[in-house]
């Protein structure tokens, strides 16, 4: 099985953070700042929650060290944008890009069986988010528990992990 010694700081860094921005991604799809702080928690809880995976790829990820680290750069990395480019469609397109970076990693030094178990982890933690507040609803009532935007978001996440023709 694939570990994180067997990624070198780049590729590790991109598969400890693509979480958390996928995490992000979803928060902003829709829904008031109180859905997109349940969205966030049920996130991060879905990445502590790794520490209990049977793939040690995951297991560091669940490190709170990591989790730490993973956070401030994606942090960093948004004040780093003018407010302009602040957007969803931004936080998005860099969870899309960060996941296929991991995905490259992954397939460059592990095997088939660690790349299923990450992109698994990943999709269920996308719906995870997404399924942790619903979008639309008044004071509970009614709504969509998946928003369009977190759908088609998902949806994308997925057709990332097809594997590509070789």
């Amino acid at each position: 099985m694939l570990t994180r010694e067997s990624l070198n700081p780049a590729e590790w860094r991109d598969v400890r953070d693509t979480p958390h921005h996928v995490i992000v991604a979803v928060s902003v799809s829709g829904g008031s700042p109180f859905d997109e702080m349940l969205e966030r928690k049920a996130g991060l809880q879905a990445v502590v929650d790794a520490m209990h995976s049977t793939h040690p790829l995951l297991r560091d990820i669940a490190v709170a060290e990591n989790i730490m680290k993973a956070q401030t750069d994606v942090r960093d990395w948004y004040y780093t944008l003018p407010e302009g480019q602040r957007t969803a469609a931004t936080l998005r397109s860099k969870a899309l890009e960060s996941m296929g970076r991991a995905l490259d990693a992954i397939g460059a030094h592990g095997a088939a069986e660690d790349r299923l178990h990450y992109v698994e982890f990943i999709v269920a933690l996308a719906t995870r988010v997404a399924k942790a507040a619903r979008e639309g609803d008044l004071l509970g009532v009614g709504g969509k528990l998946v928003s369009e935007d977190e759908r088609h978001f998902i949806e994308r996440l997925h057709g990332l992990a097809q594997p590509r023709p070789a």
